[in-house]
């Protein structure tokens, strides 16, 4: 069995709308002159409602199209988002070891410090989430735990604000 995309769930709408207007203009022509009133009826009823299918289901792809490619771009960016959150969360790990101040070496904290601020560079993330990370960034280049901490939840909470769902 094929997977039901969109597209193909327009096309068993319409096709059943079709058939259903077809059926109805029988019915109709059937009731007011006959057989032959029934098959004038269900061929200018189908006819109709495929004609009218086609006009819709243009239109429909089209915006199916357009909501594709929104979506894509705000999968992208949010992904971005997280991947910021993820890497100034890292940075911070770095800066606060769990193992002591010897757990992490001066090379990687390095590199995690230069990855956080790549990411939050990138043109893809929203200027609250940028505004953000920077200042979480800052609070820990200058290592205060307790305001790393309230920095880091300030930017979570600008990334799930910034793609919350309605």
């Amino acid at each position: 069995m094929s997977t039901i995309t969109p597209a193909r769930a327009l096309l068993l709408l319409v096709s059943g709308l079709v058939c259903l207007t077809t059926a109805s203009g029988a019915l109709i022509g059937a009731l007011y002159g006959g057989a032959r009133s029934a098959l004038i009826a269900a061929v200018c009823a189908g006819a109709g409602g495929a004609l009218g299918t086609l006009f819709f289901r243009r239109r429909a792809l089209a915006h199916f199209a357009t909501a594709r490619r929104q979506a894509g771009a705000r999968g992208y960016a949010e992904g971005i988002a997280h991947g910021v959150l993820l890497h100034v969360a890292a940075y911070e790990a770095a800066v606060f070891p769990r193992t002591g101040p010897a757990g992490v070496t001066p090379e990687e904290r390095a590199a995690r410090r230069t990855l956080a601020y790549r990411t939050a560079a990138l043109d893809e993330v929203p200027q609250p989430v940028r505004e953000a990370a920077a200042d979480a960034l800052a609070v820990l280049d200058a290592a205060d735990r307790t305001g790393a901490e309230e920095a880091l939840a300030q930017l979570a909470v600008a990334v799930r604000q910034e793609y919350a769902r309605p």
